[in-house]
């Protein structure tokens, strides 16, 4: 049986180098991985890690979401070399800190670009060839920020319940009408490069120029979060990666799912089923939006 043809963006470090590197290095090659990222520049650490597999079953590629013609490139690519495509992992992205009115449009309209865009964009590409197969698994790599915003991460918040909204509605479609399975992966704290430079660096020097109310408040947050959240309970990008391999493995997949048992508990608070299957179903949908059931 031919391996499966995975599409990742956001492969330069990270959840998707991690999640490249798994599904590649597979004892049992059943995956052909694209890994995919911005700027190649930054491809040295993944080449390094993928050792024998690269240039067989991993293929690093340029891909900026935001940019039409470089996702063209890539799916044209796969297409032509394998002629499908299995999966799709929507990994690029990035966070950053804000304090309300402290950011420009311009800035939270670059943000939104990437993390939300850049999904649409990334799978529009994908469908025609998926929907022809009558078959493909997307995951989407959101947050707990997408179930619960963050104070202080407005517009990264803002972007993950965009990607939220956008996976419920079109998965019960694609599931019902092309067999195609739709996942949300909610990670909460991650030990990634971009948390070094977004936790690493102290709030007080990132948040110098906010008004002084909002920078008060930011510091003291955020002292709160350090002591509930230190850094090395940090999930590992490796255990995200793992949960991405066992979705695309599992023949019914859930909508959701959480990262860690305690990300379940906070989804909980603002959903009746952590998982949310019941939104799968259209027809059932309206019966839990009733207040009494």
């Amino acid at each position: 049986m031919a391996p499966q043809s995975v599409l990742i963006t956001g492969c330069s470090t990270g959840i998707g180098s991690a999640t490249a590197l798994m599904l590649a290095q597979d004892k049992l090659t059943r995956f052909k991985v694209y890994a995919t990222m911005r700027n190649l520049e930054a491809k040295s650490n993944l080449e390094k890690e993928a050792g024998s597999t690269l240039n067989k079953t991993l293929f690093i590629r340029e891909l900026d979401v935001t940019k039409d013609p470089t996702i063209k490139s890539v799916v044209d690519e796969i297409l032509r070399d394998n002629g499908r495509i299995d999966v799709l992992v929507n990994n690029a992205g990035y966070m950053a800190l804000e304090g309300i009115n402290e950011r420009s449009v311009e800035w939270c309209q670059a943000m939104m670009d990437t993390n939300y865009w850049g999904v649409v964009r990334t799978t529009n590409a994908v469908l025609p060839a998926m929907k022809k197969q009558m078959s493909g698994r997307i995951i989407n790599v959101s947050s707990i920020a997408g179930v619960r915003a963050d104070p202080f991460f407005a517009t990264y918040s803002a972007s993950k319940f965009a990607m939220e909204g956008y996976s419920e509605s079109i998965a019960p479609v694609l599931r019902d009408g092309y067999n195609i399975k739709v996942s949300i992966v909610e990670p909460g704290p991650v030990k990634t490069e971009l948390s070094k430079k977004v936790f690493g660096t102290p709030f007080e020097e990132q948040a110098k120029d906010f008004d002084p109310v909002v920078r008060d408040l930011l510091v003291t947050w955020s002292k709160d979060m350090a002591s509930v959240f230190p850094f090395v309970t940090h999930q590992s990008a490796d255990e995200i990666a793992k949960l991405h391999m066992d979705i695309i493995l599992s023949e019914n997949p859930h909508l959701r799912y959480q990262t860690t048992e305690n990300l379940t508990k906070m989804a909980a608070v603002k959903l009746r089923d952590p998982t949310t299957d019941f939104l799968l179903d259209m027809l059932k949908q309206s019966r839990y939006a009733s207040p009494t059931e």
